[in-house]
């Protein structure tokens, strides 16, 4: 089975609102997409197809075809609109708000029609570089990913193992006087998309959480003097995401935590889905 992954792109406009509910209301939930002046993106769509290779031609599909599609059902229908005013779907009689949530579906479902079964495999959409959904066709079933950075010092050294081990182990990177990351950190969520409002969970939510249990704690500080976490655990960053998650999954319940990516370096991220749990992406 092979997975090809096509991208593109498309610049729409719009608004995120309940009619019936406060302005405070709308921002709580939508933040400043709630603004009734509306507002733009710069839209990346990720397009995901799985299945043998044709023996003709050798390939999964037919990039100019694949591309053909995109145009005739994405770029004709989203590129420079105002999605809430001149979509079908999501016009304002409607009542479907155009968060990444649906949209992703929308669009789905519109690839869907074209495109021999069980070929389309996953729609992913960048709303901006630090907000994205992935939709696999699972009924609304939508995993959102949020993006943070904060930066952080450490000094890799072990407990368990003698001076001469850790320099050995850990190389530049057991230096005493410690050194840094700028950390970034993806949240994936899990969970059903709430008909009324669009979104698997308040965007205010994780922000909210992600301020008070870890910019709070781990933003600008030294891991194992400042925080209480790694006065004895070696931060490693395998260590590091899990106790991000340790701190994080209670907090966000009941929104589902599906997966922690930690970016160390542009060279090395780690990926922690829980103890019981575990999707490859």
């Amino acid at each position: 089975m092979y997975y090809l992954t096509r991208q593109t792109a498309f610049e729409a406009s719009h608004y995120n609102r309940i009619s019936e509910l406060t302005d405070d209301e709308n921002y709580e939930l939508f933040g400043p997409a709630a603004n009734p002046n509306s507002h733009g993106h710069n839209y990346i769509l990720e397009v995901m197809v799985r299945g043998d290779i044709n023996t003709e031609d050798g390939m999964v599909i037919n990039l100019t075809g694949l591309d053909l599609l995109l145009k005739n059902e994405v770029h004709t229908n989203y590129d420079h609109k105002h999605l809430n005013r001149q979509h079908p779907v999501f016009a304002e009689n409607t009542g479907l708000i155009p968060t990444c949530e649906n949209i992703t579906i929308e669009i789905w479902e519109r690839l869907m029609k074209a495109l021999p079964g069980g070929l389309l495999h996953r729609v992913r959409l960048y709303e901006s570089s630090d907000k994205f959904t992935d939709y696999y066709g699972l009924k609304t079933m939508v995993y959102l990913t949020k993006v943070y950075e904060f930066s952080a010092a450490h000094r890799l050294h072990s407990h368990y193992l003698s001076d001469d081990e850790n320099k050995e182990i850990f190389g530049k990177c057991n230096n005493p006087a410690g050194h840094g990351h700028n950390y970034v950190l993806e949240i994936m969520i899990k969970g059903e998309v709430d008909e009324k409002t669009g979104l698997v969970v308040g965007l205010g939510l994780i922000d909210r959480v992600v301020e008070e249990q870890i910019t709070t704690r781990f933003d600008y500080k030294h891991l194992n003097i400042d925080t209480v976490e790694f006065q004895k655990l070696n931060p490693t960053s395998e260590n590091f995401v899990k106790v991000l998650w340790d701190v994080l999954e209670p907090n966000l319940q009941p929104t589902v935590l599906h997966r922690l990516r930690l970016r160390e370096t542009p060279r090395n991220h780690f990926d922690y889905y829980g103890e019981s749990s575990y999707h490859d992406e």
